[in-house]
């Protein structure tokens, strides 16, 4: 089960943004190794901070725990003739790292493996770059995997995560006053990507668009909506419009009833916890004068939602494919030849 993974206690935080930083499949620095560990020293303090106003951690690997607990359990009822059936967690970011899933993988003697991304959507940055880690692992060490390996890269439509959101959504709406409740703005909001990263061709964008699409359309588009992105860092242009700027134009203009929704996380973590719920819920919404503004619970628990990983794990298995074809795919401009080879890599795998 591939994610990026949060720090659990604030010791972590800073090995936690060196990692961050100094992932070229993430971002690309000038004098990367130099540069890299000097903003994480740089950016430590403020950051432990944020997750001392969440409890002091990220919740991420209790809930991915969870959330593989479940899904294993219905599988093997699922897929007998595959059981029994093992997750494993590998974070990019923090313990366990996707490297360190792999050798434990390896050494406990899986002959069928399966690259999970939590990410629905799919981009170069967050499943690109945890594919990219699986394949480094075996290349420096000049070995072969002695496991069979698949992936499941991309999921944004799928119809168990799409009533997933549309039930956590409609659950919040029903919470607003009656008089308002029609008009409820819905915002959907995901990480941003910076401009450069999106004109190369990544499909992070449409994807997400799609999922926004699709839970819109489960709702019977019962309110106003529009896809916003958050979390831009730098000077450089990214993808909007941003979230917090949205909230102050939709205030400007009159309107003030909001519901904010984690459309590309599945579940809470400080993008959530702090971004979602501190930053933009209550501060900002306190200075622009926002009338009611809520959030829509991340997936966490929901058994629903480990029915749907079950599924997408269970279909995948019957299909006897390696990868999707839009794995196979690289961007128009691409610039990473890691990219490239983790394709074929994965590519050439035997099934």
């Amino acid at each position: 089960m591939l994610n990026m993974g949060g720090p659990e206690r604030l010791d972590d935080v800073h090995d936690f943004l060196l990692r961050l930083f100094l992932d070229r499949d993430l971002m690309t620095l000038p004098v990367q190794n130099k540069l890299a560990p000097l903003i994480a020293r740089r950016r430590t303090p403020k950051i432990q901070e944020q997750y001392s106003r969440i409890g002091g951690g990220s919740p991420i690997k209790k809930w991915t725990a969870l959330q593989g607990e479940g899904m294993v359990k219905l599988l093997d009822s699922m897929s007998p003739h595959t059981a029994p059936h093992k997750y494993y967690i590998g974070f990019r970011y923090v313990h366990p790292l996707t490297e360190e899933a792999v050798e434990q993988m390896e050494s406990d003697g899986i002959q069928r493996a399966i690259a999970f991304t939590q990410y629905p959507q799919y981009s170069c940055s967050t499943t690109g770059s945890s594919l990219n880690a699986i394949y480094r692992y075996y290349n420096q060490r000049g070995e072969k995997p002695k496991m069979k390996w698949s992936i499941i890269d991309r999921w944004p439509t799928h119809p168990l995560l799409i009533q997933c959101f549309a039930d956590h959504i409609q659950k919040e709406l029903n919470l607003f006053p009656p008089d308002k409740r029609k008009e409820v703005v819905i915002l959907f909001s995901a990480h941003s990507l910076p401009m450069s990263v999106v004109n190369r061709g990544d499909p992070y964008p449409q994807e997400v668009g799609a999922t926004v699409q699709r839970v819109m359309e489960k709702l019977n588009y019962s309110n106003p909506y529009r896809l916003v992105w958050q979390s831009k860092v730098g000077p450089m242009p990214w993808l909007g419009p941003q979230t917090d700027e949205t909230i102050k134009g939709l205030c400007q203009r009159g309107k003030k009833n909001m519901l904010l929704v984690p459309i590309a996380f599945t579940s809470d973590h400080i993008e959530t916890l702090y971004e979602l719920d501190i930053e933009y819920a209550q501060v900002l919404a306190n200075e622009c004068g926002v009338e009611n503004i809520r959030r829509a619970e991340s997936l966490n628990g929901n058994p629903l939602f480990s029915k749907a990983l079950a599924d997408l794990v269970c279909s995948h298995l019957q299909s006897n494919e390696v990868c999707s074809r839009q794995l196979t795919l690289c961007c128009p401009l691409c610039v990473n030849p890691v990219c490239r080879e983790t394709k074929a890599f994965f590519s050439s795998q035997p099934l």
